[in-house]
């Protein structure tokens, strides 16, 4: 396992971490903090909104982003996808719908469909979302329940020197930074609580950044949970039939090699080097907690990002593109109600001022419905014409909003929105809704692709440890009437390598899709899909209880055989799949 190292070590690893990741991530946190900043309205430089409120003018906000965004979040949440593990070989089929069962079981308990939204948001707005997937004791004092929650992505840090999507390609650590309360801190780190409680946090907060806001500091702590690797060499003996794997110490070596001799092909000896996932714990000069291998063979980090879009390392978010047209609506539009207010009250000319009169209009001549007497002011009384608001500033404003739109793609065919001038048909407006889609796919496949990662994790997580015991899994298949021999569930080959991720939308217009589609096969087939097919795939809220009274029916009745086909049924059989395929 390597060299232990001292505490003062694991300290300055954590720390040098940090300053790595901080300074080279520093221009990507300006950008998500002005991204954050435009999408609830902060919109203009504090240096011209100074300048507006010397001069006395209006500073207009505009905030075009905020329903564009949520548009586009709109329509995640309106099609959420269901994560499905897939069979690659056909003799593991029902592991894969095992394993399928525990991941929405997890994704339900937790109710990870409003966390992995929110870390949407999180990436659309900021450039970049977070999730996490955690062990959570509260229920389950001995093995916990797995949890999916959203980060805040300004509390992430991350190798900056990673490049690829998949954090876990290159990635050396991940860091969050936290501030937990002081007393929750005593009491799950009791070990630590001479240390903590004799105030050796906060010895030099200014350099050591303990505490950083000094009035949050009085009830909190700063604590920085740092998930790093390291790389062993190790001697492994595989089986060549089962493909299992059993570390070889050194000592053991001899033995090991005497039963690669004596079997005859059947193991071999290789070396390996493989990572290991460490969590180091550590709350200014103190480490809090330090363990290897925390998930006893898990080597992926249970931070997994999104970043709606990926350019070589590069992260950018919807909003970022939108800073200079929102801006520049903004001022048009605050351009131009300034010229409205010099030019709404322009004044009145008239031949001769007597009375004081010219006092009277200046007091009284924009009241409405002033009434003006000629007589006292001397000769007739003409209201100054004031000049038409300007339509310069109009367009210029209307064409920075139509830009944001083709920029972020929320376009008018995302919005399926009547072309003027057009009377289309709802189909024709569906067809240019899906065209639309086209544009922002880009950032719906990235977060499909942090789904399939977290996908992964929780299928290693139930794999590797136990946090599903084998009479949770049992329960939950038993739901599902299906079976599996719990050995063959964790078996590191067969776990590995038999099953693939797959992703299915579950909005209500895909399932509908679905069940239509199901529906016309039916009536083409009726003796082949009974209407079990048609109640499990349909979305009435009481199918299960409809089931059990269908099943025992379509049990007991004597299976038909198929009467041939004529010519002209084959051929209306071939106009039938034509049109359904098309």
């Amino acid at each position: 396992m390597g060299t232990p190292m001292s505490e003062a070590a694991k300290i300055a690893i954590v720390k040098e971490y940090w300053k790595h990741a901080d300074e080279g991530l520093r221009d990507e946190f300006a950008r998500m903090q002005k991204g954050f900043a435009f999408y609830v309205g902060d919109q203009w430089d504090a240096a011209d909104l100074e300048k507006l409120y010397v001069e006395k003018r209006p500073a207009l906000t505009i905030n075009l982003i905020l329903p564009i965004i949520n548009l586009i979040c709109g329509i995640q949440r309106q099609g959420r996808q269901d994560i499905t593990v897939v069979a690659r070989k056909g003799g593991l089929i029902t592991l894969a719908a095992v394993f399928t069962q525990i991941l929405r079981h997890c994704m339900d308990m937790t109710d990870a469909d409003y966390e992995t939204a929110d870390c949407f948001l999180d990436g659309v707005i900021g450039n970049k979302g977070w999730l996490n997937l955690g062990v959570d004791f509260t229920e389950d004092p001995v093995f916990g329940d797995l949890a999916v929650c959203k980060v805040s992505p300004f509390d992430m840090r991350e190798d900056p020197d990673a490049k690829e999507y998949d954090l876990n390609k290159s990635g050396k650590f991940v860091i969050k930074d936290s501030w937990m309360d002081k007393e929750a801190l005593l009491l799950n780190f009791p070990e630590k609580e001479s240390d903590l409680s004799n105030g050796g946090l906060e010895l030099n907060p200014a350099s050591d950044d303990v505490t950083g806001d000094a009035e949050r500091g009085k009830l909190r702590w700063r604590v920085r949970e740092c998930w790093h690797k390291t790389f062993e060499k190790r001697i492994i003996l595989i089986n060549t039939a089962t493909g299992t794997m059993k570390t070889i110490r050194q000592e053991s070596l001899d033995l090991a090699k005497a039963v690669v001799g004596a079997a005859k092909g059947k193991w071999v000896l290789k070396d390996w080097v493989v990572p290991v996932l460490n969590k180091t714990v550590t709350a200014g000069n103190l480490v809090l907690e330090d363990i290897i291998d925390p998930y006893h063979g898990v080597t992926s980090f249970p931070y997994y990002r999104f970043c709606p879009y990926w350019v070589d390392g590069y992260v950018m978010g919807v909003v970022q593109n939108l800073f200079g047209p929102q801006q520049e609506l903004n001022k048009r539009r605050s351009q131009a109600l300034h010229n409205l207010n010099q030019t709404a009250n322009s004044g009145f000319k008239v031949k001769k001022v007597l009375n004081n009169y010219d006092r009277h209009l200046a007091k009284f001549g924009s009241t409405p419905g002033v009434v003006l007497d000629e007589s006292k002011a001397g000769g007739k009384i003409e209201r100054i014409e004031p000049a038409p608001l300007s339509e310069g500033h109009l367009t210029a404003s209307q064409i920075s909003a139509d830009d944001m739109k083709e920029i972020s793609g929320a376009n008018f065919d995302l919005l399926g929105q009547m072309v003027e001038g057009h009377n289309e048909s709802g189909k024709a407006i569906e067809l240019r809704q899906s065209q639309g889609m086209k544009v922002v796919e880009v950032v719906f496949d990235n977060f499909a692709r942090t789904q399939k990662l977290l996908a992964l994790g929780i299928v290693d997580m139930v794999r590797y440890t136990d946090v599903y015991s084998n009479q949770e899994i049992i329960a939950i298949i038993a739901e599902q009437n299906e079976s599996i021999d719990m050995n063959l569930l964790k078996d590191r080959k067969i776990g590995r390598y038999g099953i693939k991720v797959a992703s299915s939308s579950s909005s209500p217009t895909a399932r509908y899709a679905k069940f239509m589609s199901i529906m016309e096969i039916a009536k083409m087939y009726p003796e082949q899909i009974g209407p079990e097919v048609l109640i499990e795939n349909s979305d009435m809220a009481n199918k299960e209880e409809i089931l059990q009274k269908v099943k025992p029916a379509a049990q007991v009745q004597e299976p038909k055989k198929p009467k041939p086909q004529s010519k002209a049924e084959k051929l209306k059989f071939s106009r039938d799949y034509v049109n359904i395929i098309s």
